[in-house]
């Protein structure tokens, strides 16, 4: 398997790696008065910077990762990509709360979970229960609920793609 999943290019957005000068909106999309709580959620610039780093090394180790999204006209809006996970990979999506709303998550999550499936069979995600955005985007791109779950915690709700 190629695993090569990046560059894609949808109607509205470019999904590509994240290079070192994107760190200050990885924070702002990561850090918690942004972030909503979510799973990655970092709140110093060092922990995003680390975040960062991680992603990058593991683009190279594996071939795909978490990457940066952004608009034809350059506007960083979020991150979305897929981390390791067992039996299949996880997809993961944070947009950056200015540019939410406008169906870029969905958009993004949907390019890259068509790719990834040709490459790895299925797809998955874990999502808390009350994040309500997020299950509509799982639901929107394809995903359904699973029978098995795929985290320990009780909160959060299982996906799977196809």
């Amino acid at each position: 398997m190629s695993k090569l999943i990046i560059p894609l290019v949808t109607k509205n957005l470019e999904i590509r790696d994240f290079v070192q000068s994107d760190l200050e909106a990885i924070f702002d999309t990561l850090r918690p008065e942004t972030s909503g709580g979510r799973v990655f959620e970092k709140k110093t610039v060092a922990e995003a910077e680390q975040w960062l780093q991680n992603r990058i090394k593991e683009r190279a180790e594996l071939g795909y990762s978490i990457w940066a999204v952004e608009t034809k006209e350059q506007h960083f809006v979020g991150v979305c990509g897929l981390i390791p996970w067992q039996p299949f990979p996880m997809i993961c999506y944070a947009i950056r709360r200015r540019f939410q709303g406008n169906g870029f998550g969905t958009e993004a999550a949907q390019s890259i979970i068509e790719r990834a499936a040709d490459e790895f069979g299925s797809i998955i995600s874990t999502i808390r229960e009350t994040n309500i955005a997020s299950i509509r985007v799982a639901e929107k791109i394809g995903m359904r609920v699973s029978d098995t779950s795929f985290a320990d915690n009780p909160k959060l709700r299982s996906f799977i793609y196809p």
